[in-house]
């Protein structure tokens, strides 16, 4: 049966726009990197999105493969290396300049849900920042992509979230970077020979693309298409 042309996973902005400017055919159904893979593990969409860190090997996403039944099957391809920080209101009113200070200076911050690759990103910051969570200001409300976080604090209903750095630009936020993280696209090996997969890849080795990614900021683009995990 035929894969539905659907994009699940994690969100990513630049992506979110290739989508949209390369006519691909492809639709995008953002819901984090976890909910993602078990979409394309359950033939529910054709690729996913993710950036899941395994805290103990420092690896992206390939860890998160080796973990389910089938991902095996699987072929991971680099999209982009992002940067990821907390993005707080513009001129920084709390001064908040390290993860200590999500401790110290009380902030209220928005979460991804539990699914999300920043979510499982957090708590590694947490955990090595010797943070509680549950001593945070944590609102009961999650954000569902990275442009709900930098909309929570453009709003003033969050004081903090950890996102890319493109959304703190895309709304005029301050930004403090805290981690560098590689984003793949995760799929089946069929899938990745489907024409609207083949479209979307060419059309991010275009030049048009990297100079997409600039403009965004906090984007390395340089290792695009590299196929990080092959799990023939």
């Amino acid at each position: 049966a035929a894969l539905p042309p659907v994009v699940a996973g994690s969100h990513d902005p630049l992506l979110e726009w290739s989508l949209r400017d390369s006519a691909c055919g492809l639709a995008l159904m953002p819901g984090g990197s976890l909910d993602g893979l078990k979409r394309v593990l359950a033939g529910e969409a054709l690729l996913c999105g993710m950036h899941v860190l395994d805290g103990e090997s420092g690896q992206y996403n390939v860890p998160a493969l080796l973990a389910t039944r089938e991902g095996r099957g699987l072929v991971l391809i680099e999209w982009a290396w992002r940067s990821q920080g907390l993005v707080v209101a513009a001129g920084n009113p709390l001064g908040i300049r390290t993860v200590q200070d999500l401790r110290e200076k009380s902030p209220r911050i928005v979460e991804r849900e539990p699914a999300a690759g920043t979510h499982v990103l957090m708590a590694h910051l947490l955990g090595k920042a010797g943070i509680d969570a549950a001593k945070l200001k944590i609102l009961p409300h999650v954000a569902r992509s990275q442009t709900d976080v930098g909309l929570a604090v453009l709003e003033g209903r969050a004081d903090a979230g950890l996102a890319v750095e493109s959304v703190a630009r895309q709304f005029r936020l301050d930004f403090i970077p805290l981690h560098r993280e590689r984003y793949d696209l995760a799929m089946h090996h069929r899938a990745y020979f489907e024409p609207q997969v083949q479209a979307l890849l060419a059309f991010a080795r275009d030049e048009a693309f990297r100079a997409r990614a600039e403009d965004m900021g906090g984007y390395d683009v340089s290792g695009m298409g590299t196929v990080r995990f092959n799990g023939a």
